[in-house]
């Protein structure tokens, strides 16, 4: 007569993490996840939309992407490594008869190296030198209110819409503006 075996269910010897953001975003819990050892945790991430941390924001057209740095007890600790603007609603500001300026700049902050990508439309459309303008004007504005500044409080301000405020206007003396968007800023180290 053949043996019984009985499978032995991974699940249930596995423990839950509760996923904390930042301090920058309130030390809030944005999700958990399960692991066989507190060491499989670190380097997890996890992407949420900046409405879920933001108090009182309408924030659903931006996701952050945290990752998971340290571990005490069951709350794993993140730091932030991504702040993007979804393409979906990208795509609903850019419109015909416009034109589409992208803005592309490295700064280092903390130690930390990160590039912001900037996004202007305009009101209608413009000619070459309007468009060097502009994006002059952008750079200006970011070299401004970037340097000096901690990873947390420039994205702070982002969320706050502080610089594409400073940045509009900046480029309203240039050529109307329909809208300013920092759309993606990427954590390079």
């Amino acid at each position: 007569m053949a043996r019984r075996v009985t499978a032995k269910d991974k699940w249930k010897s596995k423990t839950w993490f509760d996923i904390i953001s930042p301090k920058e975003f309130g030390e809030k819990e944005v999700g958990e996840t399960p692991a066989n050892e507190a060491d499989d945790v670190i380097g997890r991430s996890i992407q949420v939309s900046a409405s879920e941390v933001a108090e009182g924001k309408r924030l659903n057209h931006v996701k952050l992407t945290f990752e998971v740095s340290d571990i005490s007890g069951n709350k794993a600790k993140t730091k932030l490594i991504g702040y993007e603007v979804i393409r979906s609603f990208i795509r609903s500001i850019v419109r015909r008869r416009r034109k589409r300026i992208d803005f592309i700049k490295n700064y280092e902050l903390e130690g930390r190296k990160i590039r912001m990508k900037a996004l202007a439309m305009t009101a209608g459309k413009c000619y070459a030198n309007q468009e060097k303008n502009i994006r002059e004007a952008i750079e200006a504005t970011l070299d401004e209110m970037v340097q000096g500044k901690t990873v947390g409080e420039v994205i702070t301000m982002v969320l706050n819409r502080e610089i594409q405020d400073a940045i509009r206007s900046r480029t309203k003396k240039v050529f109307p503006m329909s809208s300013i968007e920092i759309r993606k800023i990427d954590f390079l180290s």
